[in-house]
């Protein structure tokens, strides 16, 4: 039995990762091995997240001190948290994780929702946040995107110095 000293220690724990994240996933845990459990976190961890199985009413309560509601009706299930961090890559990095891992271990661990700079987030936005490329990754796009008028240009023009030389 957890004393209400552990769960105050719990409550502020929690509080201060959700404050400090601006990302952070709600998962259904519910036959996830200890295994897969561990497979998971390493994973988290490689890309600087972290995930933390909670009591709901402890996160809800964290959540709400920490000016967020949360409401405990969307938390179904054995319930885990994983906290995303502060920086974007780091964000898309552990949101690419989390789907990762739903998606191959689909039916050891489901996408509940999440909040996404401060507001909530359903399973197709993390989803869909998970899509987005890293920043490497979308600044090559735009190289390769801001490259091609400069090329087609110079193609005509090389096309048309050897039409006006015949």
């Amino acid at each position: 039995m957890v004393t209400r000293k552990q769960k105050e220690e719990i409550v502020k724990e929690l509080k201060k990762k959700i404050s400090s994240s601006n990302f952070v996933a709600f998962l259904n845990f519910h036959k996830l091995s200890v295994k897969k459990s561990m497979e998971f976190r390493r994973a988290l961890k490689k890309a600087e997240g972290d995930y933390i199985v909670s009591k709901k009413t402890l996160i809800s309560v964290a959540a709400k001190e920490s000016g967020l509601e949360v409401d405990k009706k969307k938390l179904e299930g054995e319930v885990g948290v994983v906290f995303g961090g502060e920086k974007e890559d780091t964000i898309l990095a552990v949101a690419k994780e989390i789907a990762n891992f739903a998606k191959k271990n689909s039916e050891m661990l489901k996408i509940i929702g999440g909040i996404w700079n401060k507001e909530w987030a359903d399973i197709n936005q993390i989803k869909r946040l998970a899509a987005i490329p890293g920043r490497e990754a979308l600044l090559t796009q735009l190289a390769f995107i801001l490259s091609q008028p400069v090329s087609s240009l110079a193609r005509v023009l090389s096309e048309v110095s050897k039409k006006g030389q015949n």
